[in-house]
This record gives C-alpha cells, sequence and structure tokens, in this order.
C-alpha cells in the first residue's frame, strides 16, 4: 500500500471531521421538536441548555455568531417559545435569555440524540482505541487554543 502524502492525509482528515460534524450537529433530533427549527435554532438551544441562563452577548460569542444575526435567532425562537427574554434587575440594558420547558425538551432531545451517536461511534472500537482517540482529539484541540 502506497503511503499517504501530507495533502492526501489533510483530505482524508477533513472528510472525517466533516462526516463527524454532519452526524452529530446537523439536525442529530430532527424527528422531535426540533425537526420544525433550523440548524443555527438548534445549535442555540443546544448552547444555551449547557450555558443555562446568560446575556445575550454571551450567547452570541459562544455559537460564533454576530450579535445581529443571535438577536434575529433569539427572535424567532422566542416567538416559537423556545427561549425566553428578561431585564436585569441591575441594569435594564442587559437581555438575558434562558430556555422555555419547550427549549429545555428540545435541548434534552438533541442531546439524546448526539449521545447516542457518540456511544455508537465509541462502540465501534476497542478500549485502546477509544483511549487512543480521546487522547489524539485532546491533543488536536489544544493544538488550535495555541
Amino acid at each position: 500500500m502506497a503511503k499517504r502524502t501530507a495533502r492526501d492525509k489533510l483530505m482524508l482528515l477533513d472528510t472525517y471531521i466533516r462526516a463527524l460534524a454532519k452526524r452529530l450537529y446537523l439536525r442529530p433530533a430532527a424527528k422531535g421538536m426540533a425537526a420544525e427549527l433550523a440548524n443555527s435554532e438548534i445549535f442555540t438551544c443546544e448552547a444555551l441548555g449547557r450555558r443555562g441562563r446568560c446575556m445575550m452577548t454571551e450567547l452570541a460569542k459562544e455559537c460564533s455568531f454576530a450579535l445581529s444575526s443571535m438577536t434575529g435567532i433569539v427572535d424567532r425562537l422566542v416567538a416559537k417559545g423556545y427561549i425566553k427574554r428578561s431585564r436585569s434587575d441591575v441594569d435594564r440594558r442587559s437581555v438575558f435569555v434562558e430556555l422555555t420547558k419547550k427549549g429545555d425538551h428540545v435541548y434534552q432531545e438533541c442531546l439524546e440524540a448526539e449521545m447516542g451517536l457518540i456511544i455508537a461511534m465509541m462502540d465501534a472500537l476497542d478500549p485502546e482505541e477509544q483511549d487512543g482517540l480521546l487522547k489524539l482529539l485532546g491533543k488536536a484541540v489544544a493544538g488550535l487554543a495555541e
């Protein structure tokens, strides 16, 4: 078997990363309540589910969206009943957002679907491969932070 070139390795890694992202994060729970939501809305519900009540600016940063884009997404989610806004008692200019019960239900659906996929992926590996994968992914993520 011929040795892979650096370009071939990059292309293969890109293919794998895209396949994982598509499988894990692009509409993983589209059968439940999440079926009526756009990917950006699901992503926002997941971010709020993980983070909890936070300011709009924090949510926009967490999702890597411009504040103006985040405002539009949150407006749609508020209209659909998945998120609620509230103003700070200390500073009325500060707007907080959090999931409603309906939004938390979507978050839980997505979380269960994602965990199911991750478990299936890990079950395809033996314990040593699982440990190796986690170690390598940890190093790769750390390399991105530098």
